[in-house]
């Protein structure tokens, strides 16, 4: 549904436009974000900051509200200057309200450090109840069909489904990477199979089945509009902007014109990235032509292990170029080809946007089956079309065999039904923990603030508590009776 490649952008100037040209782009292989990641200038930062992702998480926020609870609120509480002695009070009153003041604050930090304690302790039995609840079909058909999540499982209760197999198998591995690479693989193919299960279910019958119950036809209506919204945003962000077709236009002239420099430059390059950027600073020395300089220069800025991939592909681009004029080159006629892809890119959208479900209300089986053909047929192209077979191998949303094209629709369709099921019990989830808070956590909480607060003042910070004080004037009254 989202475009799957990435774009490498041929120079900064390239960067500020909206769409790449399909023949212009590298199909890459291995961490991209890695790489990204070594090319920011602030990477050791954003490193550190990546370390304390956990913290976006409950568990994270309530330690962030305990953190401010215990260590922050004490210091207003006890140094706050509108609460003080009356003017005329003795330097005893004056002792008393200072004491008091840091008496309060104190209970502070020890009602944040028993929150961790007891609401850390409770977040896991919630979440793992809740997720049995709704993901073992044999509670999951007993509550609301918006939240069952048994034939469409959360990824961490298969997981623990996985896992269980994986001991009852015996198996045994060399070391964790191994035993988290086969979890993996088997977690994957697992959820594939409930998603390809239920698409192909939804086939047949136009329904989506969760166990023995189906989803209502307004839902999936719903999820199917989007997903042709999802459809649409691919074709746009295909489209080349305005000064898009301007840079284009203007990037073929110069590939064509200097064609059989690229060629002898590009032709027995150096094996490694380092040696490839020598070997180009060298060469731009030698010509006094600014627009092949500029190329090399974008060449040499790549990133080290991708310098040999951008010159066999610069090279590619120029073979493109041509075809595309018919064998003939023009910029005139190079535009003119661009705009036209534009226009049937306008003119899919046009038709999808059509092809979405109108009457929410009054939606059939045969309604959603008849928009998922119209969908499927508006994301079909004719291969022998040059250009429109180099811009849709950007994305899987545009293909040429119906068959498929209906086989990921429906794909489509289930995946985003599923996200939705998801967010549902996401909101479900975090409102039960507030209930559960409000009605349990809260009062254990404040049951087991009240009997140790005083008790760890009376340990810790007699003085405080005016336990002392009581002492010595028990002792001067002749002690207990």
């Amino acid at each position: 549904m989202k475009i799957e490649k990435i774009n490498q952008n041929y120079s900064a100037s390239r960067r500020q436009l909206n769409n790449s040209h399909a023949a212009s782009v590298p199909y890459f292989t291995g961490n991209i974000n890695k790489e990204i990641m070594e090319q920011l200038p602030n990477k050791t930062a954003i490193k550190i900051m990546e370390k304390f992702k956990w913290l976006k998480g409950e568990l994270g926020g309530i330690l962030i509200t305990a953190l401010g609870t215990g260590a922050v609120a004490p210091i207003f509480i006890a140094y706050n200057p509108f609460v003080k002695a009356p003017k005329d009070a003795t330097e005893e009153q004056k002792e008393d309200v200072e004491n008091t003041k840091k008496y309060t604050a104190m209970r502070q930090p020890v009602s944040a450090v028993l929150a961790v304690l007891i609401q850390t302790s409770i977040l896991k039995p919630i979440d793992k109840g809740l997720e049995i609840l709704f993901n073992n079909p044999k509670y999951a058909k007993n509550l609301w069909i918006s939240l069952d999540q048994s034939t469409l499982s959360k990824k961490s209760y298969v997981e623990k489904q996985v896992k269980k197999e994986m001991k009852d198998e015996g198996l045994k591995f060399e070391n964790k990477e191994a035993f988290k690479k086969e979890l993996d693989k088997r977690v994957e193919e697992k959820l594939n199979m409930q998603i390809g299960q239920t698409a192909e279910k939804l086939r047949e019958t136009g329904k989506i089945y969760i166990g023995e119950r189906a989803v209502d036809n307004k839902t999936t209506a719903e999820i199917i509009n989007q997903s042709i919204d999802d459809y649409i945003e691919d074709a746009k962000k295909l489209k080349t902007s305005d000064e898009g077709l301007k840079f284009y236009k203007r990037r073929a002239e110069i590939l064509v014109e200097n064609e059989a420099t690229f060629q002898k430059l590009f032709k027995d390059l150096p094996k490694t990235g380092n040696e490839i950027a020598d070997f180009l600073k060298k060469e731009s020395l030698k010509t006094d032509n600014q627009d092949i300089k500029t190329i090399l220069e974008e060449i040499i800025n790549t990133s080290e292990n991708l310098r040999a991939s951008r010159c066999q592909r610069t090279l590619e681009r120029i073979d493109t170029i041509k075809k595309t004029c018919g064998g003939k080159f023009s910029s005139e006629l190079y535009l003119e080809k661009m705009k036209e892809t534009n226009n049937v890119l306008d003119s899919i959208i046009k038709k999808l946007e059509n092809a979405k479900i109108k009457d929410l209300e009054n939606v059939t089986e045969e309604t959603i089956q008849s928009a998922i053909r119209k969908a499927a047929e508006c994301c079909k192209y004719d291969k022998r079309n040059f250009r429109l077979d180099k811009k849709f191998q950007e994305t899987s949303t545009f293909q040429t065999d119906n068959e498929n094209l209906l086989k990921k629709i429906y794909k489509d369709i289930t995946e985003g039904y599923k996200k939705v099921i998801e967010k549902r019990y996401k909101g479900f989830n975090q409102i039960s923990k507030i209930a559960i808070g409000l009605c349990i956590t809260l009062p254990i909480t404040c049951t087991a603030l009240n009997w140790v607060y005083p008790r760890f003042m009376d340990l810790c910070f007699p003085k405080l508590s005016g336990k002392k004080k009581d002492d010595t004037q028990k002792i001067k009254n002749g002690g207990d009776k």
